[in-house]
């Protein structure tokens, strides 16, 4: 009988050291992921600052300046943009981008306004799959492997629509990476 309750022991063991042993694997092929992202992140930070400074230097100074994109608009819905990640286990970090957006849509149905969306992210389309909000675009799994041509494609839509006077506006929901 102890032989018996020492191997069972012996196997209980193992499997546990096997376990850690992959679990410390998936923390480091995650640590690296997270490395890379966090470098692709702090690139694009001084061409995102450069450009929100470039456009608030040329708002401030086009006195007289008319254009579509520059109208308040009282016809059109609103479309929310809510970007999110493509996988779970990240705590918070979809949740409170829902509850803003979630939030935004409660303002604006109060105030008599459409709110439409569109999703980036697996989680966001999976999210809103299950309301009665109307969805215009899903952008899903283009986390890892977003290129200019993605964003290009959802700037064209979103520039068609606003064109065509389906939008009166347009506003981005997303989390913002403080380490």
């Amino acid at each position: 009988m102890a032989a018996s309750n020492m191997k069972a022991i012996k196997r209980r063991i193992k499997s546990v050291e096997s376990t850690m042993q992959i679990t410390k694997a998936m923390e480091l092929v995650s640590s690296s992921k997270l490395r890379k992202a966090k470098e692709r992140s702090e690139q694009a930070v001084p061409f995102f600052n450069l450009l929100y400074q470039t456009m608030s230097e040329v708002a401030s100074e086009a006195v007289g300046f008319h254009s579509v994109y520059t109208e308040e608009r009282e016809e059109g819905a609103v479309l929310l943009i809510v970007m999110a990640g493509d996988r779970g286990l990240a705590g918070g970090f979809n949740l409170n981008v829902f509850r803003l957006a979630d939030k935004r849509i409660r303002e604006l149905n109060t105030m008599g306004r459409e709110a439409v969306l569109m999703t980036v992210g697996k989680k966001a389309s999976e999210h809103y799959s299950k309301t009665t909000n109307r969805v215009l675009g899903t952008f899903d799994n283009i986390g890892e492997t977003v290129t200019t041509y993605t964003a290009l494609h959802m700037a064209q839509h979103i520039v068609h629509l606003f064109q065509q006077g389906h939008l009166s506006g347009v506003e981005i929901f997303f989390t913002n990476m403080v380490s």
